[in-house]
């Protein structure tokens, strides 16, 4: 999709759609164990009720669940002076992130109906590159904030079979700021501020097939949301003369662009063994050739709003889970995520590269009844090489490569349980 209007040399402006990975298009970080495992088949506490709503029959009685994830990237963007041709340097490092989520679970009718609604975070996200750094005319300070209202029934059809679905209800929120080199020697750059906001509405469904009371396999499905985006873009501080300032930003509140969230399609096993160990096997498609846009760039006399270079890409997690006394259980899992797009399509906007990760954690019982998990992972989140291309040092922006050093993450996790 494109929207032209009158502009100004060599711009480029961070996607307001970008970074959701470790959160893995709404849905992992939403787990029960360890690592982002114990998705769609476990069924064993009120996050079923979004990750697999046919689980909620399983629960006996209502639940509420209350659940904070902090998020820590140590990966530092080195910028390869051999090939930048932009001074500045380093970024800065990312600030830690904070993901908050409930859920509740109720039986409803009769003991065969369930129904559950929960408010999460799918994606939050922000950093500051700084103003002046090498890749400032490509990326500087950027945050994303994604909302999700959830509604969802569950409805056990016999012995061995329960289904689910419902519907959720999206809300994203963007600011971006972009630096602009302005025309003339020692000048100081002008910036672009865009804002973005927009909401869409998702159907899920999904089953849960019991083959005895110890396994049981978890299929889901959750659509693609398109919410209706209202974007605003203003240029500050430029050096061009007003009319054509005036002229962009009454075009940049009138962008059209599209953010789709992932159609997603999963499945899952659970097992358990008579000495109390248990094991889980999660794996998920994502459409994420349907994501959307990249960058909007604008360069010459137009805004180019271009569709991205995505790859489709699966997610597998695998965990054990074991008692440790009669009030705590111990869990361990494991992850890893397909590249989601390639070497020569990735920008600053989307440095994503595949992901390998390993975590533990435990479940406490208190004596109230009441549940409580912790967990610990640590993620390998890869080099993400960005390289903008020999040519782009012929314009304004220069050429900017570079790749992440110390590429690693860590989550931490916690959950309490009320039954």
């Amino acid at each position: 999709m494109q929207r032209k209007t009158k502009s100004f040399p060599h711009a480029q402006l961070r996607s307001v759609t970008a970074v959701i990975l470790i959160t893995i298009c709404a849905s992992t970080s939403h787990a029960g164990g360890p690592a982002f495992t114990r998705l769609f088949a476990a069924a064993e506490d009120a996050t079923t009720g979004l990750t697999n709503p046919a689980g909620m029959t399983r629960l006996e009685e209502p639940e509420l669940l209350a659940q904070g994830i902090v998020a820590k990237t140590f990966a530092e963007f080195e910028v390869d002076e051999n090939l930048t041709t932009t001074g500045g340097g380093d970024p800065r490092q990312e600030d830690p992130a904070a993901i908050p989520s409930v859920y509740y679970v109720r039986p409803i009718i009769n003991d065969d109906w369930r129904l559950g609604l929960s408010f999460t975070v799918p994606a939050g996200f922000g950093t500051f590159s700084g103003p002046n750094w090498a890749g400032r005319y490509y990326a500087d300070e950027f945050s994303l904030l994604y909302l999700g209202l959830n509604a969802m029934v569950g409805y056990r059809v016999n012995d061995w079979l329960s289904i689910g679905g419902g519907m959720s209800v999206i809300y994203s929120s963007s600011d971006d700021t972009t630096q602009v080199p302005n025309p003339g020697l020692n000048e100081p750059d002008a910036k672009i501020e865009t804002e973005a906001s927009g909401a869409g509405i998702g159907w899920a469904a999904s089953a849960l097939i019991e083959l005895s009371e110890q396994t049981r396999l978890g299929i889901s499905w959750t659509s693609e949301v398109e919410p209706d985006d209202d974007v605003r873009m203003k240029l500050k501080r430029s050096t061009l003369p007003q009319p054509i300032v005036d002229a962009l930003n009454t075009q940049g509140r009138n962008i059209d662009m599209k953010l789709r969230t992932p159609q997603r399609v999963a499945i899952g096993g659970f097992h358990e063994w008579d000495n109390g160990w248990s094991a889980t096997v999660d794996a998920m498609w994502v459409e994420f050739s349907r994501f959307g846009l990249t960058e909007i760039g604008i360069a010459g006399l137009e805004i180019n709003v271009p569709e991205g270079n995505f790859n489709d890409f699966w997610i597998f997690t695998a965990g054990f889970g074991f008692p440790i006394s009669d009030r705590m259980a111990g869990r361990v899992g494991a992850l890893y995520v397909q590249e989601p797009v390639d070497d020569e399509d990735r920008t600053f906007s989307f440095a994503l590269d595949r992901v390998y990760g390993a975590g533990a954690g435990v479940q406490y019982l208190r004596q109230n009844g009441h549940l409580m998990d912790f967990n610990v992972s640590v993620f390998n989140t890869g080099d993400a090489p960005v390289d903008t291309g020999p040519l782009s040092s012929l314009t304004n922006r220069g050429r900017v490569a570079g790749k992440n050093d110390s590429p690693y993450a860590v989550t931490l996790e916690f959950a309490y349980h009320w039954k």
